[in-house]
C-alpha cells in the first residue's frame, strides 16, 4: 500500500518575508545559469541558494556549494526566516495558468511518501524514466549536507470517483496562505490543512492507490539511498506533491532534442537512415513544423528534423514503442558521439538552428529533433508495466515550486 503521512513542514516566516514570489524557485533541473543568477538577486533568502548554489573558484571537497547549502539552512532557521509548523499537516497547491490561449488549473497536495524499492511485488510506487549517475550524485551530496527535502517529488495517482478531489476542494474555501504569480506567469495558491480527521480521511483514500513518479526520479533515488545510510523512521519518507491523472490541468509538453557535434559524415548517414526507417516529407518553412506534427495518427509517430540546410518531416507507421523511444533508437542512436540538450520550448529549438548567430551559445547545435508530447496514459502504462522511458521524455507543466514548504529531518 502507499504509505503517506502528514508532517510538520518548514515554511518561510510571513513576518520576515513579505513577498513569497521572491523566495521560491522552480525545480533545480530546469534552472538555467541565467535564471540562477536572477533568483540570487531577487532576495538574499531565495531558496535557490540551498537548492542549486553557485560553484565558486575557491571550492574544494570540504567547502563547496553543498556545505554552504547546509549552513544557509541552519542559519535561516536560527534567524527565524524559516519556521516549523507546530502540528503535522498536509498542504494544498493550486496552480492557474494559460496554455495555447486556454485557462487551466491543476490541484495537488503535498505530504510525505514512504520510500520504497522499485520493482518489488509490494511496491505501490512506480518510476517511468531512466536516471543518470551525475544528477543522482548531485542530489545525494545535497541531501547528505542539508538533511532535508527541498523540492517535492511530483507523483500522480488516479482519482476515478473524484473522492480525493472533493476532500481537497473543500479545504480550498478558506483564504490561501500564499497567493503569488511566479516568474513563469503561473499563479500559485497554497493552503495548510491541520485537521486530523480530514488528514486521516485523505490518507485513507490514498491507501491503495498506485502512484507513479512524474518528476523527481533522481531526488527519489537519492532519498532512498540516504535512508539506507542514515536509517531511522524520519529518513524513510520523502517530500511529495500528489496530483490526479484525470485532472484537466495535468499537462505534458514535448521535450525536443538539440544535437551538436555532428560532422558531414553524420549528416550524410542521416539521409540513408531516414529512407530506411521512415516516410520522409519535405517541409518548406518553420511555419509548417507544428502542423506536420499535429497530424500524427493513433498508430503513427511523427518527427521533424531541422538542420542548417533543410527541414524534413519523418513518419513512422505501425509504431509499437513510444515516440521518444523511436527517436532515441532510430534517429539519435546511429549518430554516435554527439552533444545533446533538451528543451520544451519549440520557438527556442527553432531559433537554435535557424537563428544561431543571434546568440553565440546556440552555435554549438547542428540539428533539432522535434517531437510530439507523450500522452499521460502512455506514461502511466509504461510505469505500471515496469518500462522506463529515455531520460527527458516528459516535461510536466507547470513545474511545482520549491520553497512553498520543505521537510527538514
Amino acid at each position: 500500500m502507499a504509505d503517506i503521512i502528514a508532517f510538520k513542514g518548514i515554511r518561510y516566516n510571513r513576518e520576515k518575508i513579505k513577498d513569497f514570489s521572491k523566495v521560491v524557485a522552480p525545480p533545480y533541473d530546469v534552472i538555467s545559469k541565467e535564471e540562477q543568477e536572477s533568483l540570487y538577486k531577487m532576495n538574499r533568502y531565495n531558496i535557490v541558494r540551498i537548492l542549486l548554489g553557485k560553484d565558486l573558484p575557491s571550492d574544494n571537497e570540504k567547502d563547496n556549494k553543498y556545505g554552504r547549502a547546509g549552513r544557509y539552512l541552519k542559519d535561516w532557521q536560527k534567524k527565524g526566516v524559516f519556521k516549523r509548523d507546530e502540528t503535522p499537516c498536509i498542504y494544498i497547491n493550486l496552480q492557474e495558468f494559460k496554455l495555447d490561449g486556454k485557462q487551466k488549473r491543476r490541484i495537488g497536495f503535498i505530504a510525505l511518501l514512504k520510500l520504497e524499492e522499485f520493482d518489488t511485488e509490494k511496491s505501490f510506487v512506480y518510476p517511468h524514466e531512466d536516471t543518470l549517475a551525475a544528477p543522482k550524485e548531485d542530489r545525494a551530496k545535497l541531501i547528505h549536507a542539508i538533511e532535508a527535502n527541498l523540492g517535492p517529488v511530483f507523483a500522480i495517482f488516479e482519482d476515478k470517483d473524484r473522492a480525493i478531489s472533493a476532500v481537497i476542494r473543500d479545504q480550498m474555501i478558506a483564504e490561501p496562505l500564499i497567493n503569488i504569480i511566479d516568474s513563469h506567469g503561473v499563479r500559485n495558491k497554497f493552503w495548510q490543512v491541520s485537521d486530523k480527521k480530514i488528514i486521516a480521511g485523505l490518507i485513507g483514500l490514498m491507501k491503495y492507490k498506485k502512484i507513479f513518479i512524474a518528476d523527481g526520479h533522481h531526488r527519489y533515488e537519492a532519498g532512498l539511498d540516504f535512508s539506507k545510510f542514515k536509517k531511522g523512521p524520519k529518513y524513510g519518507y520523502i517530500l511529495t506533491y500528489f496530483t490526479d491523472l484525470l485532472g484537466d490541468g495535468l499537462v505534458v509538453l514535448p521535450y525536443h532534442r538539440l544535437v551538436g557535434g555532428l560532422d558531414k559524415g553524420g549528416l550524410a548517414a542521416l539521409e540513408t537512415n531516414f529512407k530506411k526507417n521512415f516516410i520522409t516529407k519535405p517541409i518548406k518553412s518553420t511555419k509548417g513544423l507544428k502542423a506536420f506534427l499535429d497530424k500524427a495518427g493513433p498508430r503513427e509517430a511523427r518527427f521533424v528534423v531541422y538542420t542548417r540546410k533543410k527541414i524534413t518531416g519523418l513518419i513512422f507507421r505501425d509504431k509499437k514503442d513510444l515516440d521518444v523511444t523511436i527517436a532515441k533508437n532510430l534517429i539519435i542512436g546511429p549518430l554516435g558521439k554527439i552533444v545533446i540538450d533538451f528543451t520544451e520550448d519549440l520557438d527556442y529549438a527553432i531559433k537554435a538552428i535557424g537563428d544561431r548567430h543571434a546568440c553565440p551559445l546556440l552555435s554549438k547545435y547542428d540539428m533539432a529533433i522535434l517531437v510530439n508530447p507523450v500522452k499521460i496514459t502512455e506514461i502511466r502504462d509504461a510505469a505500471f508495466r515496469g518500462s522506463r522511458m529515455p531520460q527527458k521524455s516528459t516535461y510536466f507543466y507547470p513545474k511545482v515550486l520549491t520553497g512553498l514548504v520543505i521537510n527538514v529531518f
